[in-house]
């Protein structure tokens, strides 16, 4: 079986010059890691492409192809998609792109695509969208409008964030101490600009994640254990890190939850990341944040925590019949892939998983 893994910042996708600090670094760590656990699975060649500034991934029967420029990389990326069994897409949301992405392949005829379907991927990309989405099922989040005179927030009203309705990794987000001070934004971007950033009210909690890993033609889901993120305090929400588990107590309500969304979405597929908030003036109900419908950062963690390989679970035809056995202790990691581990029970708790159909 022929792999094809996709990372668009580190494989030479992207169009700037320069690559965002931030970006350039996750993607790099979660590409090392997802293309090592893959290359482990028994008959099972992995290619990936890699942009021609990037250091070598340095990772055994993994072949790297070199790209030299975005409009290089479009084509081999099409090119190696139809060539393999199975293709992966790691893509930030930014302008779309993933969904961008996963629809290119998918409508040249690749013919398995290891993320959700494009409909997924775009209700959960467009965080306006999966606001509205979230709130007609009754699920729990956060009140998101458009920064403009459509909002539904008052001028006093704050403090209030204000971020891309189609963003990634903490891009181009800001804290405002009312909404009235986040409309100067007005000021210097340009009008076309505001239809597509979005406003929400600060809410004060414990910021935690959940991943998912799916599998599309059983129906299946796998909901991993909740871990705490750690973000900067300077009203940017900049991704520090993360721990797994979490030692917080309502971590069955975390699971309903994202148990209840994804029954609530369709054409599951690949790896899923919640983001949610637990409030301090209300702490048993989680409150999401956003969906990522892609491999994300918190992979970095789970991958040991377990000596399961998870690559191998999200692959059609995978035998997924015992939940996954986690190891005691936890696991803290940094966006850039360092990853310390601690062995022993220090959560008071057995770590589970459970596999959902």
């Amino acid at each position: 079986m022929k792999v094809f893994i996709s990372e668009y910042v580190c494989g030479g996708g992207w169009s700037d010059p320069e690559l965002p600090p931030s970006l350039e670094r996750e993607g790099l760590a979660m590409l090392r890691a997802v293309v090592c656990d893959f290359a482990q699975i028994p008959d099972c060649q992995v290619v990936t492409t890699l942009d021609h500034r990037r250091p070598d991934l340095d990772i055994n029967s993994v072949s790297v192809i070199r790209v030299s420029s975005p409009l290089e990389e479009q084509r081999v990326f099409l090119e190696l998609a139809l060539d393999s069994d199975v293709c992966l897409v790691i893509a930030p949301e930014l302008g779309n792109v993933l969904h961008q992405r996963c629809l290119a392949a998918r409508d040249a005829g690749v013919a398995h695509v290891l993320n959700p379907d494009s409909e997924t991927i775009h209700l959960c990309s467009d965080k306006l969208r999966l606001a509205q989405f979230l709130q007609s099922k009754g699920v729990p989040t956060i009140e998101t409008s458009r920064l403009g005179h459509d909002c539904s927030l008052s001028a006093g009203d704050g403090p209030v964030v204000v971020k891309p309705r189609f963003g990634a990794g903490s891009q181009d987000v800001h804290t405002f101490p009312n909404l009235k001070a986040a409309m100067e934004l007005r000021s210097w971007q340009p009008c076309e600009e505001i239809n597509e950033i979005i406003v929400q009210p600060f809410v004060s909690g414990t910021a935690v994640s959940v991943g998912v890993i799916c599998q599309p033609h059983t129906n299946t889901w796998e909901i991993l254990p909740t871990g705490t993120q750690s973000l900067s305090t300077d009203g940017t929400f900049a991704y520090e890190g993360g721990r797994i588990p979490w030692a917080g107590t309502p971590q069955s309500a975390v699971r309903q939850t994202v148990d209840s969304v994804c029954s609530k979405m369709s054409g599951l597929a690949g790896y899923l990341g919640f983001d949610l908030i637990m409030p301090h003036d209300e702490p048993q109900q989680p409150v999401i944040v956003e969906i990522n419908p892609r491999l994300t950062t918190s992979y970095l963690g789970y991958r040991r925590l377990t000596h399961v390989n998870l690559a191998s679970r999200m692959l059609d035809g995978a035998a997924v019949t015992e939940p996954i056995h986690w190891n005691p202790g936890h696991v803290e990691f940094t966006p850039a892939g360092a990853v310390v581990c601690s062995t022993g029970s220090s959560t008071g708790f057995e770590l589970q998983s459970e596999v959902v159909q």
